[in-house]
């Protein structure tokens, strides 16, 4: 339904919805009176279509549009396990809000996806007078009807998006390239003298980073060496995996991880069976967190610039801004290998 032209009022949706102005403010505080779930969402519905915003936004346009240029906000996908929970993430929101400070600009807000479900705060926040650019956060998460209901509505609405980790609706990305991290750090073991190299895996482009280099080395891809890892409990579902692969036919002589968190987990395991690392069995996997440095045996793992990949997006933002190019590349950001203990080799980094 066309929205009309002009500020949208409470009056305005307390006539869409057929009820009284005072019943409009009830939902929209959440009283100080009940209100019938039916009546509440005859209301959320007006809103919806209505495009509602509350005035206090509404009033931001007094201010002119700098306020607007200058905000970013930054939506993710998944829960907050995903995202807070993760020394990953940490770095990577940690590098997007260094980047906004450094260039002048303010992270309007922070968002997981499924708040926007609420036509109130995606009016809110998801509006041209707002902010002028957003930043996803695990894109490949917002994949329900509903998202994608959603995101029709986000990129209509915002013309500068950029996407973390994956691209989504062929926006551009800032990405580091999983399957050559990956790669690395399985021909890593292969170098090493190892054969049998089990994989718990993320399902992305680390399968294939790891699948080519047991080609190229002609070793055997064997799916029973392959478990998936749970992205609720990571460190405690590789721990789990590793138990697995301990008690299966033929055991590993290494293990590869998807990140360190894994990692961390299946170091946890072989220590409890009895097993030293790398002795018994070596570990690699990607990411290089902090922990990777203080866990021992220290541990082997592709290093990925988290904190950049945060700063490149605000930078990748602001340059759109000012080219507005319509075929706009993604960047993909170099790994290195960090060779410590948990490998087996000698050590070439602290």
């Amino acid at each position: 339904m066309k929205k009309q032209d002009g500020p949208v009022t409470q009056q305005d949706v307390a006539k869409r919805a057929g009820v009284s102005r005072a019943v409009v403010s009830y939902v929209l505080n959440n009283g100080p009176r009940n209100v019938s779930e039916e009546t509440r969402q005859r209301v959320m519905q007006a809103i919806q279509e209505l495009g509602y915003r509350p005035n206090e936004h509404a009033q931001r346009l007094k201010q002119g549009s700098d306020a607007a240029r200058n905000a970013i906000g930054i939506v993710t996908g998944g829960q907050s396990y995903n995202v807070l929970n993760r020394p990953y993430y940490n770095l990577v929101l940690a590098g997007l809000f260094d980047g906004a400070h450094e260039h002048h600009q303010h992270i309007r807000f922070f968002s997981f996806f499924d708040a926007l479900k609420d036509p109130v705060f995606f009016n809110k926040n998801i509006h041209p007078d707002e902010i002028s650019s957003l930043v996803l956060i695990l894109p490949q998460m917002m994949n329900t009807p509903e998202h994608e209901a959603l995101l029709d509505a986000m990129i209509e609405r915002i013309d500068n998006i950029v996407c973390l980790e994956d691209s989504i609706r062929g926006l551009p990305a800032v990405i580091f390239d999983r399957a050559a991290a990956a790669y690395i750090a399985v021909e890593h073991l292969i170098k090493l003298g190892h054969q049998r190299i089990a994989f718990l895996a993320i399902e992305d482009q680390r399968k294939q980073g790891y699948r080519q280099a047991l080609l190229e080395n002609d070793l055997p891809y064997d799916e029973s060496l392959i478990r998936v890892l749970s992205a609720m409990e990571p460190s405690p579902s590789a721990y789990r995996l590793t138990l697995e692969l301990l008690d299966s036919d033929r055991m590993p002589t290494a293990i590869f991880a998807a990140h360190d968190e894994a990692a961390i987990g299946v170091i946890a395991a072989l220590h409890d069976r009895g097993l030293r690392v790398p002795d018994d069995i070596a570990v690699t996997s990607i990411d290089d967190i902090e922990l990777a440095r203080m866990i021992r045996p220290a541990l082997t793992t592709v290093s990925v610039p988290k904190s950049k990949i945060g700063v490149f997006a605000i930078q990748f933002l602001l340059s759109q801004r000012e080219i507005r190019s319509p075929q706009a590349a993604s960047i993909v950001l170099p790994v290195e290998l960090i060779v410590r203990e948990s490998c087996g080799a000698k050590s070439v980094h602290p």
